[in-house]
Order: C-alpha cells, then sequence, then structure tokens
C-alpha cells in the first residue's frame, strides 16, 4: 500500500491522470466518515471523483476489492469507468510494487441491474433460479400473451390509465391489445420501482383493484414460467438481501468472501425508489459507507422511472434507513466551457420559481463557478435566429458548412452536435435538418432516428421471410375500419416493394436470394402435403432468418458496419420471439401451406410489434460519434458528454405531463416511502423536468452555444432567464 500523498502525485502525472485534482475533490477522495453526498455539477469531474476514491480505498486503504461495489446507469458508463481503474492502477503499481497484488477483477461494477442478476446467480437465489432475464421487447411479448390485462376491453378502466396507452387516438374504443398491452408494461413497472403497497391497491377498490388484481396475475404467470423483467429484478434482489444468501452476502463468509464495506453510485439522481431501499439495504453495516454522486439538475429520466427526490432528499433517507447525516460536497468548478455557457446555464437553472421552491433542488447548492481553460471575448452564447422556423435548418446548415468548417474554427464535423428533444427523422423533428444537412453535402450519424424499420437491409430481411412463409400473402386479408388494410399491412406491402428494387438494382447481385426464394416457394408446400396431419416443421423463423442472412446481397452488406448493427439487431429481436416457443413453423394439410393460426400470430404479435414501436439504430458503443460525421442527438443521448460547438434547437415547445408525471401524483397514495416526498402537480414536475432537460443541453457546450429558433420561440422559450425575451435577446448575440 501507499500513502495518500504519494497516491495523489503518481495520479498527477502525465501517464496517469495527467493533473491534480483541486480541494473539494480531494475532500470527496478522502472521506472517510461514512456516507457521502457528492452534489457533482457539469463538468465538475464526477467521474474522476469516483474512480480516484476507488483506487484511494484500494491502494490506500488496503479495501479488498470484493468489499466494493461500483454502480453505474448505463453498460457503456460501467465500461468507461473500468477503463479508468485499470489505467490509473497501471501507474500506479508502476511507482509502487506493491500493489501488484490488487485486481480490479474481483470489484463488482456494472449498472444496478446487472450487479443484481449476477449476485444472484453467484449466491444461488433459490427464487432466481432456472430464470429468464426479460429483456424490454421479451416484457413486451410476454405481456402481451401471458398477462390478463392486456385482453381486459373495459373502457372505463383504461380512460382513467390514458395517459399510459400509447398513441390512443379515439378514445370512443377501447385500445388495441398492443396498446393495452404496452400500457400495462407500464403500470407493472411503477409498482415495482415506485415500491407500492398492492395490498393498499386492492383495498382502495375500483380501477385500482383491478390493476393489482391483473398484477398479481402478471408476476404469478413470471413465477410460473420462470421469468423475470428488469423491474421485478430488483424486487428480488431486495427480497434477497433480509435472506441467509443476502446475508452471506453482505457480511462476508469468514473465509473468501470478504464482507461489503464501500457502495459508490454514479449518476443518483435518476434512482427509483426501490433502487434507494436497495442501496441503502447495502449501506446498512456499521461503517455505513454509501458515495453517492449525482446532480438533481441533471435529472433526466423520469419517463423511465427515476425520482429526482432520491438525490434532493438523500440526507432525509440517511436519516430514516441509517441514523445518521451524510457528509454533503458540492463539486461546483466547471472544468469544460466558457465562462459565458457557465454564466448562462447558471441564470437558467435559477430563474424560475418552479426551481427554488422547496424539494425541487437539493438545499444549499451554490452557482457552478467557471474553471477552464477555454477564454476569449467571442460570442460564446449566440441566438441564430429565423423569421421562419422552415429557414432554420437551412441557417444551421449553412454555419456550420461555411462558417465553422469554411474558415476553420473547427477541423471535424464531429465536433458539432444539434440537439433535439426527438431526432426521429419526420417532419415535426429532425427530417428538415437531415434534409437540409443533405442538400449542403453534410454527413449525418443519428442512430435515433427511428427509422430502423424504414432501412432498406431491414425491409429486405422481412419481405423474404415473409414470402418464404406465406406463399400466398394472407397479411393482405386483415382489415380496419371500412374495409381499409391496418398500417402494419400497408408496410408490408411498402417491404415487398424495396425488395423488387433491390432485385432491379444492377448493382447488387440477387441470383443467390431469388433462387432461395423460389425454392424455398415450391418446397414448403410438398413439404406440408406430405403429412397427414398438422405437425410442426421441424423449422422455425429464426433458422429462416439465419439462412437468408447467408446469401447476397446481406452478405456484402455485412460488411457495412452501420448494415450489420441493423441486420444483427433483427436477429436477436427474432431470438426474443424464438424464447417463447412460437416460431416454430406448422403445416396446414387442408391448404398445403402454413398453419393460418400461426401466420396470424406471427403478423398479429410480432410484426405488428415491430412496425408499431419505434425501434431505434444499435448504437456502436465503443464509438460516440464518427469522424467526419455531425452528429443529431437526444438531449437524453448527450448526457454526460461534451462537443465544443452545441446547437440547440425545438426550443419554443411547452412539456405536457405524460405518464410519468401524473403517475407520479396518482401512485402517491400507495408508496411505502421512509421519509415523507414533496408531491407536485404532474404540470409542475413537467416544467421541472423541461428546465432540466435544457440544463443538461446547454450545459453540453465547451466553446460555443448556439440557440436556435424565431423570435416566437424566443417568447415562447421556457428556458430565457427571467422568461424576458427582450432581456434574453440583449444578453445573447444574433447571428
Amino acid at each position: 500500500m501507499i500513502n495518500l500523498t504519494t497516491f495523489h502525485t503518481c495520479l498527477a502525472q502525465p501517464n496517469a491522470r495527467g493533473y491534480d485534482l483541486d480541494n473539494k475533490q480531494k475532500e470527496a477522495v478522502e472521506y472517510i466518515g461514512g456516507s457521502l453526498w457528492l452534489l457533482a455539477g457539469p463538468g465538475s469531474g464526477k467521474s474522476e471523483v469516483l474512480v480516484t476514491r476507488t483506487l484511494k480505498l484500494l491502494c490506500v486503504d488496503n479495501v479488498k476489492p470484493r468489499s466494493i461495489l461500483l454502480t453505474t446507469f448505463t453498460q457503456k458508463a460501467a465500461r468507461n469507468l473500468e477503463d479508468r481503474l485499470a489505467s490509473y492502477l497501471a501507474a500506479l503499481q508502476k511507482a509502487d510494487s506493491s500493489l501488484q497484488s490488487v485486481d480490479l477483477a474481483d470489484i463488482r461494477i456494472g449498472t444496478l441491474h446487472s450487479l443484481c442478476n449476477d449476485i444472484l446467480q453467484e449466491y444461488r437465489y433459490e427464487e432466481y433460479q432456472n430464470v429468464r432475464l426479460l429483456n424490454q421487447v421479451e416484457q413486451d411479448l410476454f405481456v402481451y400473451r401471458s398477462a390478463s390485462i392486456a385482453n381486459y376491453q373495459d373502457l372505463n378502466f383504461w380512460t382513467q390509465f390514458a395517459h399510459t396507452v400509447p398513441d390512443w387516438r379515439s378514445k370512443d374504443y377501447c385500445p388495441s391489445k398492443w396498446k393495452r398491452a404496452k400500457a400495462a408494461v407500464t403500470l407493472f413497472n411503477h409498482i415495482v420501482e415506485d415500491n407500492l403497497d398492492v395490498d393498499k391497491m386492492l383495498l382502495a377498490g375500483g380501477n385500482w383493484a383491478t390493476l393489482a388484481d391483473s398484477y398479481q396475475q402478471y408476476t404469478q404467470e413470471l413465477r410460473n414460467k420462470y421469468r423475470c423483467d428488469f423491474a421485478h429484478l430488483q424486487g428480488c434482489f431486495l427480497k434477497f438481501l433480509t435472506s441467509a444468501a443476502g446475508e452471506r452476502f453482505l457480511e462476508g463468509d469468514g473465509e473468501n468472501q470478504p464482507p461489503l464495506l464501500h457502495i459508490l453510485v454514479d449518476e443518483y439522481q435518476d434512482t427509483n425508489p426501490i433502487q434507494e431501499r436497495i442501496y441503502l439495504a447495502l449501506a446498512n453495516q456499521s461503517s455505513h459507507s454509501i458515495t453517492v454522486v449525482g446532480d438533481d439538475d441533471q435529472a433526466l429520466y423520469r419517463f423511465r422511472g427515476g425520482n429526482v427526490s432520491c438525490m434532493v432528499n438523500f440526507d432525509k433517507a440517511c436519516m430514516a434507513a441509517l441514523d445518521k447525516s451524510p457528509k454533503k460536497i458540492q463539486l461546483d468548478q466547471n472544468y469544460r466551457s466558457h465562462t459565458n455557457i457557465v454564466s448562462f446555464f447558471n441564470k437558467y437553472i435559477t430563474s424560475f420559481p418552479e426551481m427554488i421552491a422547496p424539494g425541487v433542488r437539493a438545499p444549499d447548492k451554490n452557482p457552478v463557478k467557471a474553471a477552464s481553460s477555454i477564454t476569449g471575448s467571442y460570442p460564446a452564447v449566440s441566438w441564430l435566429e429565423r423569421k421562419k422556423a422552415g429557414d432554420l435548418p437551412n441557417a444551421v446548415a449553412g454555419l456550420i458548412k461555411d462558417h465553422l468548417m469554411g474558415d476553420g474554427i473547427i477541423s471535424d464535423l464531429s465536433q458539432c452536435v444539434l440537439l433535439l428533444r426527438s431526432a426521429k427523422d419526420s417532419p415535426k423533428n429532425a427530417g428538415p435538418y437531415i434534409q437540409a444537412f443533405e442538400e449542403h453535402n453534410i454527413p449525418v450519424y443519428n442512430p435515433r432516428s427511428k427509422s430502423f424499420m424504414e432501412s432498406e437491409e431491414v425491409q429486405c430481411l422481412l419481405a423474404a421471410l415473409v414470402q418464404v412463409i406465406d406463399i400466398k400473402h394472407t397479411f393482405n386479408d386483415y382489415k380496419g375500419f371500412k374495409g381499409e388494410p391496418l398500417s402494419w399491412v400497408k408496410t408490408i406491402q411498402e417491404w415487398f416493394q424495396t425488395l423488387s428494387s433491390v432485385k432491379q438494382n444492377p448493382n447488387y447481385s440477387v441470383s443467390e436470394l431469388s433462387d432461395y426464394l423460389n425454392r424455398s416457394n415450391l418446397e414448403l408446400p410438398r413439404l406440408c402435403a406430405s403429412t397427414t396431419k398438422s405437425v410442426f416443421l421441424n423449422l422455425n423463423l429464426l433458422e429462416i432468418i439465419y439462412r437468408i442472412l447467408a446469401l447476397e446481397p446481406f452478405k456484402t452488406w455485412k460488411k457495412d458496419p452501420v448494415r450489420n448493427l441493423r441486420l444483427s439487431k433483427i436477429t436477436r429481436l427474432f431470438d426474443g420471439y424464438h424464447s417463447f416457443k412460437l416460431d416454430g413453423l406448422r403445416s396446414n394439410v387442408d391448404k398445403n401451406g402454413i398453419d393460418p393460426d400461426f401466420l396470424k400470430r406471427f403478423y398479429m404479435m410480432f410484426a405488428s410489434y415491430l412496425i408499431d414501436a419505434g425501434i431505434d439504430d444499435d448504437e456502436d458503443e465503443e464509438v460516440i460519434v464518427p469522424q467526419g460525421y455531425l452528429p443529431i442527438m437526444t438531449i437524453h443521448q448527450s448526457k454526460g458528454l461534451e462537443f465544443p460547438f452545441v446547437f440547440v434547437a425545438q426550443l419554443g415547445e411547452k412539456k405536457k405531463a405524460g405518464a410519468a408525471q401524473i403517475l407520479e401524483r396518482d401512485l402517491e397514495p400507495f408508496r411505502q416511502d421512509i421519509y415523507s416526498r414533496s408531491t407536485r402537480t404532474p404540470d409542475l414536475l413537467a416544467t421541472e423536468d423541461d428546465i432540466r432537460l435544457l440544463y443538461v443541453a446547454y450545459s453540453r457546450a465547451q466553446y460555443g452555444l448556439i440557440l436556435v429558433g424565431t423570435q416566437e420561440h424566443i417568447k415562447n422559450h421556457v428556458a430565457a432567464p427571467s422568461r424576458n425575451p427582450a432581456e434574453f435577446r440583449r444578453n445573447t448575440i444574433l447571428i
């Protein structure tokens, strides 16, 4: 082990971090008094503090790696922490050979979900044995198929929970089964993650009792079929902690397994109530050593169940659960942005009366202080204004191409980013910007465009699959109101048009594919006719998918990184469907083809889901933005990132209360909170969330922040400091 002075000196060397920590960062790293509440503003180096504190425990305090649990919000962030730990430890080991025995592999690092899964498996917790953990798609399919609520068509019930029903246009009719299933997933997840008392819901009667009954039926089906969703994984882990196996995990076994002594939690502002209970239960040992790091002003994930009150009221939670107040340290030095940008987002977050109400922000927060080396009197914050909203995309494209690139201010397009509330490639969102960038020959990287199902390779693969299993194209028989084809039927017809266009394109070699489809259309009916009764054909959809992918043009497409990511995602989606044992082809003797019930289930349960779900492209987790491309991102996507120049558009919209905000109010009577949380109206919560969203957007910028809008946007812009458009215009530079 090494002493603290040597530890800091070594990490400040060029082969490690390359700089020393400031006084507050060092105070956070060195604190040994128990619970630690770190309020970390944007650009304040919270990840460095978390990594350095972990290494200090290992290398200075001689804590065994297995006694440390370190969690963060995403797997990508967890890998980033692992990489930094390994890099810095190597530098420390080079300086002091006594540290060679420190093994980072024994630290428990990951998202809370992944750690819960691993620990439950490691300790062979009996309630989590032989269980398949459902991903989001599989949970949706499971609810659609196995939860009674998906078949419940009481209009009064669904009207009460209408805010959870996606895209329910006609409220005079019960929502479709898929919409009911998706709404049920939202409700079931909240019951678990908000730590609700189901017995209270039953006693409340009415629709609440119906929901509670449906939830209990769903959980029983999960047990019967040895399945677990991510929400119930957390509930299972909390129960595990009170078991004999959980006690061994917490206290150690006196031999190979040391006790759990230190819990470090990143991005704590996005924690939900059941996660809060888990973390406090983990810390309920004699030392109470839990460190939580985050910024309530950057809480973005209420729509995923996050509750910012966990961060705001961490002191109350510690007193209630641990009978001891935490040490509070605020990391308030911003090492990222120009002074004017820091001044701008400081004024912004404090200019709203909603944000200074009790319980909204962590108490006694100081303004963030500019501490970066970026200086200069240029317009670091500016407003790109045009009279018409339709002129804004071309203005942004022209500024990037002609000024930032043309004048050599940036050397690569990836040094800019366009941030939007939604990056969907549609007329009201990113669509006009994508078109403008194309016209200016600006390549775009936009994995959240929701255009996954519109891509050529995905449509061709699905069209080829349908052509194999449904020779007669029976999907055309499905009609909606007034005899019109259903929307998903029209989409499948578009798949066939795409496949036909590819076959006619001389740049593609499709003879192998055409031959396979023709042979399949001859052989499959013969195979079905050769049986004397309806039987399974020892062939499933996933196998057919793999056979098609082995042919051209898919073999060539798989050499392209973007196309390959999409094709691999399709196989994972079909693997989820395959896990329910629903994709085994079954013959239909009477018609010498595939069983129509099989085809109906495939179209109604799975194909329509793929079409309506709004599936994103996968993102290469090793690459934030490819060189030579201009990134278009959602503001959520940009969290934790920084860019030299940030354009923020879609500023004139006011956030409306949605399912997350309404449920936070409606579920309040059933919560099992360990301390009192302040409850506000859904509209207030929506306003607070939107203020935080734009705060995150503004604080991504290093050298230049450019707000994009019209004069009307300025007037309606909830982010304008002091809500005074004239003052806002005076305090920003007009481009």
